[in-house]
Formats: C-alpha cells, sequence, structure tokens
C-alpha cells in the first residue's frame, strides 16, 4: 500500500504545481491585449472610416466625416498622412489636404494618437455635382 500511495501523492503534488504554475503565467506574449491595455484599446479605435466630408479645421488639422448612417467622426491628420486622389498627391499634409473641401466623399485609414484620430492615408474623391 505504501508503494502504491507515495507514487499517487507524487503525482497529485506535481500536477498541483503545474496548474499553479500555468495559472500564474497565462500571459501570450504576441498578445496586445496582455502586453499594454491601452495599446489595444487604440488598435480597436484604428480603422477605416468612408464617408462626406462635413467640415473642414485647416487650423486644428481636422476635419469631421459623416458616415452613411449618419454617425460623424472627427479625423485629424499630420505631416505623415498620405493623401491621394486629390490634384496634389504626396505626405506633407498642408498642401494636399488643403485641396479637401467640405462635401468630398474620403475613405480613410486612421491609427489613435492619444484621444485623437488621426489619418494615416486619406483617398478624397471629388463631391459629385
Amino acid at each position: 500500500m505504501k508503494r502504491l500511495l507515495t507514487p499517487i501523492l507524487a503525482g497529485v503534488f506535481a500536477l498541483s504545481a503545474a496548474a499553479l504554475v500555468a495559472q500564474q503565467d497565462n500571459r501570450r506574449p504576441n498578445d496586445p491585449r496582455d502586453n499594454n491595455p491601452q495599446t489595444y484599446d487604440s488598435m480597436k479605435a484604428a480603422g477605416t472610416y468612408e464617408g462626406t466630408v462635413s467640415q473642414i479645421d485647416q487650423s486644428g488639422s481636422s476635419f469631421v466625416l459623416r458616415d452613411r448612417s449618419g454617425k460623424e467622426v472627427t479625423i485629424h491628420w499630420n505631416s505623415a498622412t498620405r493623401v491621394m486622389g486629390s490634384s496634389t498627391q504626396g505626405t506633407t499634409s498642408e498642401p494636399a489636404m488643403s485641396t479637401l473641401k467640405v462635401g468630398d466623399e474620403v475613405t480613410v485609414k486612421t491609427s489613435t494618437e492619444g484621444s485623437n484620430t488621426v489619418a494615416t492615408s486619406v483617398e478624397i474623391r471629388p463631391k459629385k455635382s
């Protein structure tokens, strides 16, 4: 009986220790939610928006985009924002973004910087007459 009890107790101890270690180290190194929850929240806000430009604030480097459902989102731009489809294409935001007009249809890819939604690329399609 003693010969049988010792290996069983050793096995139970080993399994308990393994379960305890697994419970403490459940991180997934490639999962951004484990590394920095704020980064993950920022990634959720990043995405692609399509809609119509309803307001432009050149001095604030931002515009308001209204999607098909009527929801509005303020999108900022910076010097790294790529602009396509305008008469002035490029990565210098001020001259290229100056071609943006209220009523233009746009597709915008974004990232998040702090609390701002920032355009990484903007495809401008002039408003339909």
